[in-house]
């Protein structure tokens, strides 16, 4: 069986999320903390520290979304769209969007903000990449508010990997200094995909 390597606040969230709504399971290793110092032996198995990690057999995938794509194709799920289907082109667009264009300025917030004793002239440095950051989010949001006009789903009229990329990161905008971000359509289309059984279930994996 394929081991999962997880903390609940990283991208191994979306791996579990894919595998509760195709239906399948790994063994899954929580660490309970992210790894980069805490966990050498996590160290030996990923040297980046970067979670999660998928082991299985003499492979090993460090990328959410190239996990997630991996599962889905192995278990025959239609949350890949196949080459053959009209929109395959849309849905590698969307299954991108999720990380590099959404994700992006949020991790890029999520750092800056971690920073410790900061004087005041570092505080206005950090206050302008934190206003550029989320400037960005905003913009970038537009165009999830327009892909999903007369849309439930991001391509191929059912979930797919895209929704479940995308929603990582808009499980993360529920903070009330982001939901503003947010149009209606793209808030209505957050509350369905974090209210699926199946997300659920992912996030109550400790």
């Amino acid at each position: 069986m394929a081991t999962l390597y997880h903390v609940p606040t990283s991208r191994s969230l979306r791996v579990l999320w894919t595998l509760e709504e195709i239906g399948a399971t790994v063994e899954v290793k929580s660490l309970g903390v992210r790894p980069r110092l805490q966990e050498p032996e996590y160290l030996t198995i990923n040297p980046a520290g970067t979670l999660p990690a998928l082991i299985d057999g003499d492979r090993a995938i460090y990328e959410s979304l190239a996990i997630c794509e991996y599962l889905a194709a192995r278990h025959g799920s239609d949350l890949v769209v196949a080459p053959d289907e009209p929109e395959r082109p849309e849905f590698v667009q969307w299954l991108l969007y999720g990380e590099a264009t959404l994700q992006a300025p949020l991790s890029a917030i999520a750092r800056v903000r971690r920073i410790r004793n900061k004087t005041p002239e570092m505080q206005t440095g950090i206050d302008a990449v934190l206003a550029d950051a989320r400037h960005s989010l905003s913009m970038r949001a537009k165009l999830l508010e327009q892909r999903l006009e007369g849309r439930d789903f991001l391509v191929a009229g059912r979930m797919t990997l895209a929704d479940i990329s995308v929603g990582y990161p808009l499980n993360h905008m529920g903070k009330p200094d982001f939901a503003s971000l947010l149009g209606p359509r793209a808030t209505a289309y957050r509350e369905r995909l974090l209210a699926r059984p199946a997300f659920q279930r992912a996030a109550a994996v400790p």
